[in-house]
């Protein structure tokens, strides 16, 4: 007979259970999609799909509240219908009676726990795999729908006049690079190609620029007939620590590179880096006097390397400019130009001189490789064997050759043995603010993810302990509000649900923006479970005494 009462209860707990779930989970999965799937003019025949693949983050919220409602309701019909009462009278306790909820509320624990902590993470992988595979036909799709590609790569704003999907390419495209000082570079082409590569498990979005026009912040120009460019594919939700497996936080809580927001900040600090780098090495080059066939003499000069030829530039030195965009001066001697020599076959005499009263020095990233850019203003220049000059108001050299030794101190600086110990290895010059500012970015982004896992995972595990909570305390509300009524029960279960999850939210929220407080933060997460424990106990105290 017990046994049959048993069945009977759970039978109906789990009839509500699943009802509630179904229901709660696909509003809340619409809500959570409906912004990204606007924004990336997916398929729509791939919209189901996404759905079912974000289904699991709704419904680790979406258990403990379908529990909570599935056991005030049906208590508290049991109580209405006097069928409490009337188990009671037979010999059968109370907390006998409450065996089904406990043994819902265990079960919705551990699903809680393992949504949590394994199965969303592989889910949102495979939504994440959809976009990338479909990641040239949305590029397509938002440029004949609306011209451009709206907010789907950070930091740039890519229009174009029309594509062509069966070749692969645009047409009339201009790309604005968004920095700290709104548009910093402007970027146009008459056509683009377009091929998506696959390396170390990374998907890389391929764009080969034709006939290029380049101006940045400062109006400086540049052009060029065939660029290559990459860009990440876009995700459809942000790499987050809520998104990772137990194991994969284990691993980025010992190696924070392996989280890509903190792998892309330190690859900022690395192009930054080797930016000031090769200017204290031009400098330190400059400040040596060094022996000129061709000039017969002594003079403060560096070489730069391009495709088939070179430069040598003859200055007094070069200082970082203190800008945002990593660039320096280059210093005549006294108030002399700089003086740029051109070669291309003789290493004995240049084919052109260039003589301008402004040279500065910067370094792109756009491209695959990192590659040096020499800006000249109010040039004047003339042939090696002809003296009349001519006059530009600019002039251009591009794909200046980085010296090998630059390369690699730039790869090997580190994030905790370097950023983390506040070690910036330059020699001769110091460090921009700029440099200084990403070090302190990063170290405080660092000190925010360690404190963002520690919350994430007493987060998780809350979720899957106040089931057991929650759904006893339903089942004890039930039978003392003693009502069979869908809005009654929802009206009574929503007081302890809201105070969980406003205490776990908030308590995740202060223990990830105060790591300093962190302790304080995990206190106010765990304290709506400890409430809605006592105050359980207490209930059932009293529900037993009458």
């Amino acid at each position: 007979m017990l046994f049959t009462i048993h069945r009977y209860i759970f039978r109906d707990l789990v009839k509500i259970f699943l009802l509630t779930t179904a229901i709660l989970s696909l509003v809340l999965g619409l809500g959570v999609m409906l912004q990204p799937l606007r924004q990336f003019s997916v398929d729509p025949v791939r919209v189901p799909e996404l759905l079912f693949c974000t289904l699991p983050v709704t419904m680790t919220m979406v258990l403990p509240i379908a529990a909570l409602l599935a056991a005030t309701l049906i208590y508290g019909r049991l109580a209405v219908d006097n069928e409490v009462n009337a188990c009671r009278s037979s010999g059968i306790s109370l907390l006998t009676l409450i065996y089904p909820a406990l043994t819902l509320a265990l079960l919705v624990g551990m699903a809680t726990l393992l949504l949590s902590f394994h199965v969303i993470p592989n889910f949102v992988a495979r939504s994440e795999s959809i976009i990338k595979s479909d990641a040239e036909a949305i590029i397509y799709r938002n440029i004949e729908k609306k011209g451009n590609l709206g907010k789907m790569f950070p930091n740039y704003l890519i229009h174009a006049d029309y594509a062509d999907p069966e070749n692969h390419r645009l047409f009339g495209v201009a790309i604005l690079y968004l920095g700290d000082q709104g548009v910093e570079l402007t970027i146009t082409a008459r056509q683009v190609n377009i091929e998506l590569q696959e390396s170390d498990g990374s998907s890389q979005i391929m764009l080969t620029l034709h006939d290029m026009m380049m101006t940045d912040i400062e109006n400086n120009t540049g052009a060029g007939k065939k660029v290559p460019f990459s860009m990440p594919v876009p995700r459809l939700l942000r790499d987050d620590i809520k998104f990772k497996k137990l194991d994969q936080i284990k691993a980025i809580q010992e190696n924070m590179m392996l989280f890509s927001p903190i792998r892309d900040l330190m690859e900022s600090i690395r192009r930054r880096y080797q930016a000031e780098l090769f200017f204290e090495w031009c400098d330190g080059q400059l400040a040596q006097k060094k022996w000129c066939d061709w000039k017969k003499g002594e003079y403060h000069y560096l070489d730069l390397s391009q495709p088939d030829h070179y430069l040598r530039i003859y200055a007094h030195g070069c200082a970082i400019r203190p800008a945002d965009t990593p660039s320096a001066n280059l210093i005549g001697v006294g108030a002399e130009p700089v003086e740029v020599a051109w070669f291309r076959n003789s290493a004995d005499r240049p084919d052109r001189i260039y003589r301008s009263q402004k040279t500065r020095l910067t370094l792109t990233t756009l491209a695959a490789q990192p590659v040096g850019r020499l800006v000249l203003e109010d040039v004047q220049w003339n042939y090696t064997d002809d003296e009349h000059p001519f006059n530009l108001a600019n002039y251009d050299f591009t794909e200046i050759a980085l010296d090998d030794k630059i390369v690699r101190a730039a790869g090997s600086l580190s994030l905790s043995g370097d950023v983390l110990q506040d070690n910036i290895p330059l020699h001769r010059a110091k460090p921009s603010a700029k440099l200084r500012q990403q070090y302190k970015t990063l170290k405080e982004e660092c000190k925010e993810l360690a404190a963002e896992i520690i919350a994430e995972k007493h987060s998780r595990l809350a979720f899957g302990v106040c089931c057991v909570s929650l759904v006893l305390m339903g089942a004890a509300l039930g039978i003392i509000f003693r009502s069979g009524h869908l809005l009654t029960a929802f009206g009574i279960s929503f007081v302890p649900a809201a105070l969980c999850l406003i205490t776990i939210f908030t308590g995740k929220h202060i223990a990830e923006q105060n790591p300093e407080n962190i302790v304080l933060g995990i206190t106010f997460l765990w304290s709506g479970i400890v409430i809605v424990t006592v105050a359980t106990i207490t209930t059932y105290k009293l529900l037993l005494k009458h």
